[in-house]
């Protein structure tokens, strides 16, 4: 059986290429096997089914789809894309915590029976601790994929820089040709015209 001139796994692991970004998982959540394959071999074997003709001008069309959908329902370019991308590459885990200093009671006890003398000092401590929503700034907060109480305090996860540099590498073609992780369809023939592209969304990006 075919779909769009595809089988139903290449039409399959276009689709998951083009939702995660990430070849290796589209290959396995598309059905294809991967048993006791390793992960290199996973990567290679996802890169040749991504790197057909078919299959790489199927993610190009599902990719411009996509864009489409989101520019028209949430107005966004793909300039402010990369935008929001390049504060997910750029933030540090540094900029979300601060030094604290406390005052701490301390009680210390001397001597015994009538001679027993009890004390209350006060000390400071110095404490790393989590700022406070009203400290950040609005990119920081958008870089914040997720925040859970656990027993040792608050805890916040930032989207992630691999993820990030790879979503942007695939928008811009920066992927040389026998990378694991290529951009099916690329447009760009040479490291020139790469460069030049790079330059040119700079440019608008303002950086």
């Amino acid at each position: 059986m075919k779909t769009n001139n595809l089988t139903i796994l290449q039409e399959a692991i276009a689709q998951a290429y083009v939702r995660t970004g990430v070849g290796s998982e589209a290959y396995k959540e598309a059905g294809y096997s991967y048993t006791n394959k390793s992960d290199k071999s996973i990567h290679e074997c996802a890169s040749r089914v991504l790197n057909n003709v078919k299959v790489a001008a199927r993610v190009k069309e599902l990719q411009s789809e996509v864009a489409a959908i989101a520019k028209e329902k949430f107005q966004i370019t793909s300039e402010e894309m990369l935008r929001q991308l390049d504060l997910f590459r750029k933030a540090r885990i540094d900029e979300y915590v601060e030094y604290c200093e406390f005052e701490y009671p301390v009680t210390t006890t001397t001597g015994t029976g009538k001679s027993k003398i009890t004390t209350t000092t006060i000390e400071k401590r110095t404490e790393l601790r989590l700022k406070t929503f009203d400290k950040l700034t609005p990119e920081q907060k958008s870089c914040i994929e997720g925040i859970k109480q656990t027993k040792y305090g608050i805890e916040i996860k930032l989207h992630g820089k691999e993820w990030s540099i790879e979503k942007i590498n695939k928008h811009i073609g920066f992927y040389e040709k026998d990378n694991e992780q290529k951009n099916p369809g690329s447009d760009f023939k040479t490291p020139e015209e790469r460069e030049q592209r790079i330059a040119e969304l700079k440019a608008k990006m303002g950086l």
